[in-house]
């Protein structure tokens, strides 16, 4: 489950950084690249060790596994604003450039990360 998870993330953040280049390619500021870069890999560093504490408490009770799911959601969440926090106090890189990116690879690893615990209850609860 861990394995696939992260073969289809890395499947889909290299689709969305092929989109992204021919994107970036024709902005006017190549500066951009830097915090599209910190925004994609601050979400998916916080992913990776949440969905395998999520693929732990799979075959555990519902509560441990509910509390996985939202618990890891919160701490990944709260981790982020922090280090943003910090990146925009720290830095002077463009932050609505960051935000955007942040917001968007959060939503698109918490979107992978949903669709393989609903595909794996789903499977579950048919066997």
């Amino acid at each position: 489950m861990f394995l696939d998870f992260l073969r289809t993330l890395g499947i889909t953040l290299i689709i969305v950084w092929v989109l992204l280049a021919s994107l970036l390619y024709f902005l006017p500021k190549p500066m951009l690249f830097k915090e599209i870069l910190i925004g994609c890999l601050l979400p998916v560093v916080c992913f990776i060790p949440g969905f395998y504490a999520v693929s732990w408490a799979f075959n555990r009770p519902f509560r441990p596994f509910i509390i996985a799911v939202f618990g890891g959601m919160l701490i990944r969440l709260l981790f982020i604003g922090t280090a943003f926090i910090l990146i925009m106090t720290l830095t002077k890189l463009h932050m609505s450039s960051l935000l955007f990116s942040l917001v968007g690879f959060y939503t698109l690893c918490l979107v992978v990360e949903l669709y393989f615990i609903n595909s794996k209850l789903h499977r579950r609860e048919e066997t």
